[in-house]
């Protein structure tokens, strides 16, 4: 089976064609077509011309994947109570409806199944106004691709990290927790920079539990390097593309690199501003810790781009890569394909999923794509088919009956849950409903879970306030010569090596850094310094109060 992903991007068209069959999955082509960054120039025009191009040259047998931008796309992660898929997709517009900024008549729903916990899934529920599926068939149409699939970009692009072609995992049912706690969720965040945005996804043990869309992206970098040096906004873009960097060291560097390495900085901060709203929010929802973050897309190029974030977010991050996770590849890997390739290639991958783990498609209701076969079996069977209609309205006669004293007992229940919606709840006439008072219980919950979180972090100190504590308690250097060789801080933990010229001195360090840990509590650390002539090893491990309610509590 041959499937074909189409990434629509502010910059460029990206083309990815997969194929599977005996060999595994194999990753046959990449096609990137840049787009004219003239503002005088209309893009659609010259995207609908390529597209037309290269669409005579694939048969109907082949699936075609296109995604909706993720800023299109509402995901939200719901657990429900029941593991059925299709009793899933039918409860979605009732669970989502408070979540929503649109109405779910003009709307329509799919969902991913990320894992089975006994009888419950944990499921990303996912929502598009019509409009825009609309929209992404015309445009399909106006190529001439017959279009298969309209998945998302940020759920195609967890296919490159996750075993797509294996069942939904299942894992033992979860306990209750009565105090509405949640267990820590270890968190790796992907982010992925491209032109005009950037996606976020939160993953867990390489299971996509959380996405979100950043409208900051590489052209932030290009229009503040156009202002900064007065040059036209592609000429900045080459500059960009070709030489940006930001320094970790100012020493050494002349005058124009150091203005260079500030231009771009100041907009990655930018970028981390919004990263750290990100980061937060997954930590409130999933009660997560973020591990180390990844980074991919063409605005990761930047080179000491990693360092920088990384001292921003005070979390690792790494440049991430794709083609690690798929062997057969039948084309010149380069780091610059292998940087961008990610979204189309997660959009390929989605036609080639099976029932047991199907692909987002948002093709439903009205925009599901018409099977020629079915309808001529209709036609040959109508007769047939009129005759079943009518014992089955016969059917539905009698179980409307017999399910009309149920309905009553029903009625009455809503109306006692009503009422007390309204006198406890305060809610709303339209709120008055099942639904409604779970999603105030759950709104609740998650203020309270937010202004926690709040507190902690906006009183926290940070490491460097933690260095400066050291070095005011540490005597001066005219009456002991500390040689650090290593100090770490994470979280409230401070892990310390170095030498010092004499025993005595050590007593004296030792007795300096009692005033700034905990309790004076100061721990003996293992693997200190070998001993160096003249010179004295130490090592010693504290925690120090980072003004959390977490360290207040140890």
């Amino acid at each position: 089976m041959k499937s074909v992903g189409i990434d629509i991007g502010t910059s460029s068209i990206k083309i990815v064609e997969v194929v599977s069959g005996a060999k595994g999955l194999q990753v046959t082509q990449f096609i990137e077509h840049p787009l004219g960054q003239n503002p005088a120039h209309d893009p659609e025009i010259e995207i609908l011309d390529f597209l037309r191009g290269l669409s005579s040259t694939y048969d109907q047998a082949t699936r075609i994947v296109f995604g909706l931008r993720q800023d299109r796309v509402s995901v939200r992660n719901k657990l429900f109570p029941f593991n059925d898929r299709q009793k899933i997709l039918k409860s979605l517009p009732f669970e989502l409806e408070e979540d929503l900024p649109f109405s779910n008549d003009t709307a329509i729903f799919d969902a991913k199944m990320v894992r089975l916990l006994g009888g419950q899934a944990e499921v990303l529920a996912c929502a598009t106004p019509k409009t825009r599926v609309a929209e992404s068939i015309a445009k399909m149409k106006d190529s001439g691709f017959d279009l298969s699939i309209l998945s998302a970009e940020g759920v195609a692009l967890a296919n490159c990290f996750e075993d797509w072609d294996k069942p939904v995992p299942a894992l033992p049912a979860q306990e209750l927790d009565l105090e509405g706690t949640k267990p820590e969720r270890v968190i790796t965040i992907h982010v992925h920079i491209g032109h005009t945005k950037t996606l976020v996804g939160a993953y867990e043990n390489s299971l996509l539990i959380g996405v979100r869309s950043i409208l900051w992206g590489a052209k932030n970098i290009a229009d503040s390097i156009a202002r900064r040096y007065e040059i036209p906004y592609v000429e900045a873009l080459k500059e960009m593309q070709t030489k940006a960097f930001i320094l970790t060291s100012r020493e050494g560097a002349s005058y124009d690199q150091i203005v260079f390495s500030d231009t771009i900085a100041s907009q990655v901060k930018e970028l981390s501003r919004e990263l750290n709203v990100s980061i937060l929010e997954f930590r409130s929802e999933f009660n997560g810790h973020v591990q180390n973050i990844n980074l991919s897309g063409g605005g990761s190029q930047v080179l000491n781009l990693q360092a920088f974030l990384t001292q921003q977010l005070e979390i690792p991050v790494n440049k991430s890569g794709f083609f690690a996770h798929f062997s057969n590849v039948q084309f010149e890997k380069t780091a610059r394909i292998e940087s961008v390739i990610g979204v189309a290639l997660g959009l390929a991958i989605e036609g080639l999923k099976k029932p047991r783990n199907p692909a987002i498609n948002f093709l439903k209701a009205e925009f599901a794509k018409q099977n020629t076969a079915l309808k001529g079996f209709f036609e040959t069977w109508t007769p047939t088919l009129q005759a079943v209609a009518v014992g089955f309205v016969l059917f539905f006669v009698y179980s409307f009956l017999r399910d009309d004293f149920s309905a009553t007992l029903s009625a009455s229940s809503q109306e006692v849950l009503r009422e007390q919606s309204k006198s406890v709840a305060k809610l709303p006439i339209r709120q008055q409903n099942e639904g409604g008072v779970k999603a105030y219980i759950r709104n609740q919950k998650k203020r309270t879970a937010d202004l926690k979180v709040l507190s902690n972090v906006a009183q926290m100190n940070s490491a460097m306030d933690v260095m400066k504590k050291i070095n005011d308690a540490v005597p001066a250097r005219a009456m002991i010569n500390v040689h650090v060789k290593r100090l770490m801080v994470e979280g409230d933990l401070v892990r310390m090596q170095g030498t010092v010229p004499s025993a005595r001195d050590i007593t004296i360090l030792q007795s300096a850094l009692q005033n700034v840990a905990l309790n004076g509590k100061v721990d003996l650390l293992g693997g200190a310094p070998t001993n160096m002539t003249g010179s004295v090893p130490f090592g010693y491990s504290f925690r120090v109060d980072r003004n959390t309610n977490s360290t207040t509590k140890k």
